[in-house]
Formats: structure tokens, C-alpha cells, sequence
């Protein structure tokens, strides 16, 4: 059965976070330094404890439950209206991956959608990128790493949140007590548990990979993730915000965008990254580099900021939707929200106009297909829209 047809609510959240962290069923309770957030398995295990035997113990009530990091994705019927959160292009075909670790595929252009069958994790998947036609990583919650060499039929687990902390929290206990910041990182790392979500992967060309995602985790490769060293320290995320996007850049390493309104740009001769002050407090779900340098960046309530990393100026939208996607296409940058409409900011244009209603559900993510057509990953399954429609003109 699928989450979003017994979960209408779910295209209609107010935010993203409740669309990359929050679905039900794959929710747990865990304590943070800053309080309680849902992320596992707490609805089955309710359900569990208001129905078992007077006798059960907890343990024994946790053996009942599955470890949805070892428990292969079924196969469902509807698998095309599922929650979808990502989608990429693999060559010319496209990948889509969602809830209940469901991926689908489409080698028509977004046109129809099939099922991959070779998925090893039940997880909620929250992101997915291609570094060639054929091999390509998802991630996903319980800090699930996926990587695929069959252009997305098939993926095998590379790791996931326990050994992602297990690397950060060595990583940080080897600091040195004179390194700024050392005591709150190490403090901040001991509350990390492994449930946390990656929410996003990014490659570049280089070879160069970033694995972001809840509370601060953050994990850097230099070999096209054939090795992980932790970059807990230096995402300039002292406070442990949750952390949503990579967004590459052509003259320099790019920019980390989050929680709180964090913006942190890399310094390049050190390679840590540095906060870029901006009069903003909201969350940031991503952005898009546009050129030049030059940055669009999203998030609560009809957020849009634009600038080159040093000074950002806010972008009127005229609305107070939470925009969750953003893709540079011919005709300007296009950005999704969560009630499913579509915005365009064309060149150097100062404001952003609504162009439509694109989807009944939010809109979780946008690209560009091979045949220039535009495709969205929503809330009930994958869409698509033709750029040279009247809405783009």
C-alpha cells in the first residue's frame, strides 16, 4: 500500500522537512541537544506495544520490528503514485527514487515509470546522482548510502548511518582541544546515534563527493566514494544544523545551504567552509548556481535569495508557500513549491513569477530531461511538463 494514498495530508505540508524526514512509517523519537525530533519507526511501534501480550518486554517487541536497512524494497502496485523525493538523469534515462525504498525508471523521457526490483533497503530514499550513465548513489534515511552500476536496476548498500557516525565521531575526537569550536563539535557528534537521514549526495566532475544530511552530518570523498573521511568540522555548522544541499559552483568549491538560514561558502585555500552572513533565520531547502557565480537559493515561506556567495539580496515572490526544488533551464531558473506550483526567475530579473500549477502534491525535486522537457518528482510520483508550453513563455 502506498504512504500517500493513506497519507493525503502528505502533498500538503507546509515543509520540506516533513517531506524528507518525516513520512510515516519509517518514524522514531530521538533526543538532540535541541529537544525531540520524529525519524523511525514510532507509529508500528505503538501500534505493537497497544497490542502485545501484558508479558512482552521491549526487547522483545524490538526483534518484531524489521530493519528497514535490511529489508528489500517490495515490489507495489501503485509504485508510480508513491511519495517521490529525488529524481536524476542517468544518460538519457531518468531515475526517481521515494518512500518505502521504492526507485522507478523511465527510458521514454518521463513519459511512463517502471519499478527497479534490486533494491536492498526499505528506507524513505531522499536523494539521488548520477556520475555516469550507469553508476550513481541514493541515500536516504537511517543514514543509508546506495550505489547502483546498472543505471538504477540494480544497487548494492555501502554503508549506512552507524558507520557514517562512527567515522565523524573519530574524526572529531582526534581534534585538538585548541582547535576552535573542538569541545561543542565533540558534544554535538555524542548525540549522533545513526538514525539520522543523508539528505543529499553530490559529485563532481573531479571525482570530488559530499554526503550532507540531519544534525550536521556531513561526509567528504576525494576518490568518487571509494573512501568517506568525516567533514563534521568543517561545513562551518558549528551548531549542528541540519544541512540540505551542495550546490556546485565553476570557480570554486561551492556552497552548503540549511537550517537557521545557514549559508556556508568554502575558502579554497583551506578547504573548510566559512558562514556567509545573510538577514535570513529560516531554513534553506537548496539552490541553484546560475552562472557567473551566482546563486538562487530557497526555502521557508516563499524564500528566494539571490547573490555570489559574499551578499545575498531577497527576491519578492509574492507568495508564502516553502519553495522545495530549483533547476536551471534555457528559459531561467524554475522553482517548485509544496502546494505544487512552478516559478521562474529569468536572467537578471529582480522578482519571480508563478507560472503554474504543475502537480496536485508538492513538488520534491526538478530537472531537465535529455529530451529538454521538464520533470518533477512530487509527492504522488514523478511528472512531467514541456518547456516549450505556453506556461514557460
Amino acid at each position: 500500500m502506498i504512504l500517500g494514498r493513506r497519507h493525503p495530508w502528505l502533498g500538503a505540508c507546509i515543509g520540506f522537512w516533513q517531506m524528507k524526514c518525516l513520512i510515516p512509517g519509517d518514524v522514531k523519537m530521538k533526543k538532540t541537544a535541541s529537544g525531540f525530533v520524529a525519524h523511525g519507526a514510532l507509529m508500528l511501534s505503538g501500534l505493537l506495544l497497544m497490542h502485545a501480550p501484558l508479558g512482552l518486554c521491549a526487547q522483545e517487541i524490538s526483534e518484531v520490528l524489521p530493519d528497514l536497512t535490511e529489508l528489500p524494497a517490495m515490489r507495489v502496485d501503485d509504485a508510480n503514485h508513491s511519495v517521490q523525493l529525488a529524481v536524476a538523469r542517468a544518460g538519457n534515462r531518468l531515475v526517481s527514487v521515494g518512500e518505502q525504498g521504492i526507485v522507478l525508471l523511465s527510458d521514454d523521457d518521463g513519459q511512463s515509470w517502471s519499478q527497479a526490483s534490486g533494491v536492498p533497503v526499505s528506507v524513505t530514499l531522499t536523494d539521488v546522482e548520477f556520475i555516469s550513465p550507469t553508476e550513481g548513489w541514493a541515500v536516504g534515511h537511517s543514514g543509508v548510502v546506495l550505489r547502483t552500476e546498472t543505471a538504477g536496476e540494480q544497487w548494492v548498500k555501502v554503508m549506512t548511518g552507524q558507520e557514517i557516525v562512527a567515522t565523524i565521531k573519530t574524526a572529531v575526537e582526534s581534534l585538538p582541544e585548541s582547535e576552535d569550536m573542538a569541545d561543542v563539535l565533540k558534544r554535538n557528534a555524542s548525540y549522533l546515534t545513526g538514525d539520522e537521514p543523508v539528505l543529499d549526495v553530490h559529485f563532481s566532475e573531479n571525482g570530488e563527493g559530499w554526503l550532507l544530511g540531519a544534525y550536521g552530518i556531513a561526509l567528504h570523498s576525494r576518490d568518487a566514494g571509494q573512501t568517506w573521511d568525516s567533514a563534521f568540522s568543517i561545513t562551518g555548522n558549528p551548531n549542528s544544523y541540519h544541512l540540505y544541499q551542495y550546490i556546485p559552483a565553476d570557480s570554486h568549491d561551492g556552497l552548503i545551504v540549511g537550517e537557521r538560514g545557514l549559508v556556508s561558502r568554502s575558502a579554497e585555500e583551506s578547504g573548510v567552509f566559512e558562514s556567509s552572513p545573510i538577514d535570513y533565520q529560516g531554513t534553506f531547502f537548496g539552490g541553484v548556481a546560475s552562472g557567473s557565480d551566482q546563486f538562487v537559493l530557497f526555502g521557508l515561506r516563499g524564500n528566494v535569495w539571490a547573490g555570489a556567495g559574499d551578499s545575498w539580496t531577497q527576491i519578492p515572490t509574492g507568495s508564502q508557500a516553502s519553495f522545495s526544488a530549483g533547476v536551471l533551464t534555457p528559459v531561467g531558473i524554475v522553482l517548485g513549491d509544496v502546494t505544487g506550483r512552478l516559478f521562474l526567475k529569468s536572467g537578471d530579473s529582480e522578482q519571480v513569477r508563478e507560472l503554474a500549477q504543475a502537480s496536485d502534491a508538492a513538488i520534491t525535486d526538478l530537472i531537465v530531461s535529455p529530451g529538454g522537457q521538464l520533470v518533477m518528482s512530487t509527492a504522488r510520483g514523478p511528472k512531467r511538463l514541456e518547456l516549450d508550453s505556453t506556461e514557460f513563455k
